[in-house]
């Protein structure tokens, strides 16, 4: 964008706003590295006051992290947040960003390619955990295309090595009845109708 200067990581200068979970950044459109300073996280004292927390502190990690790579990780931890997944969800799911992060071809990826690893690695530890969550309503939260992130979930799970279970659509029905206090006769009746069906993965 004109008159902001250029990406200190790749000299574009296709820079942009970006404001998801936080506070406005100026971002690479390009590689995605963070140009302008901002918060890694936050967290709330006992007293209800705002702080910082840097990155070594929240992790107990001490090694350089590109903003780039920060800015994913905290993305990483707000959508668990907002998805309200038990904490260990949380960290399984920062592990995986951090090491798909190692490998030079995510690191070198597009902006969008990025926003959308965020979600795969949490959409592979809830499938993990047989957790219900579907790869469209990722995308939804996330406003990413549906193709870009299938093909990049597929290539994480390859990288990385990872044992995925589908998503059985009869476990997500019964999920959703239960959250929705269905009675029991609703519910066999759905069982019946997915009978059928019941070894389909969901996406």
């Amino acid at each position: 964008m004109p008159g902001r200067g250029r990406c200190p990581d790749c000299g574009s200068t296709e820079l942009v706003e970006d404001s998801h979970y936080s506070q406005s950044q100026l971002v690479c459109s390009d590689c995605g590295c963070v140009v302008t300073e901002g918060v890694l996280t936050t967290t709330f004292s006992d007293e209800g006051n705002l702080r910082e927390v840097t990155y070594s502190r929240s992790t107990g990690e001490n090694e350089q992290v590109s903003r780039s790579q920060q800015r994913g990780l905290r993305r990483v931890r707000d959508l668990c947040r907002v998805l309200q997944l038990p904490p260990t969800f949380e960290d399984t799911a920062v592990a995986y960003y951090q090491q798909a992060y190692r490998h030079a071809g995510i690191r070198a990826a597009r902006l969008q390619k990025k926003e959308v690893l965020v979600g795969c690695c949490v959409l592979i530890t809830c499938r993990q955990h047989n957790w219900p969550l579907t790869m469209g309503a990722i995308c939804t939260l996330l406003y990413a295309d549906l193709d870009v992130f299938s093909s990049t979930y597929m290539q994480i799970v390859k990288l990385l090595g990872l044992d995925v279970p589908s998503l059985c659509l009869a476990e997500l029905v019964k999920t959703y009845c239960s959250s929705l206090e269905c009675s029991g006769a609703i519910l066999a009746h759905c069982s019946l109708e997915l009978l059928g069906s019941s070894d389909l993965p969901a996406s």
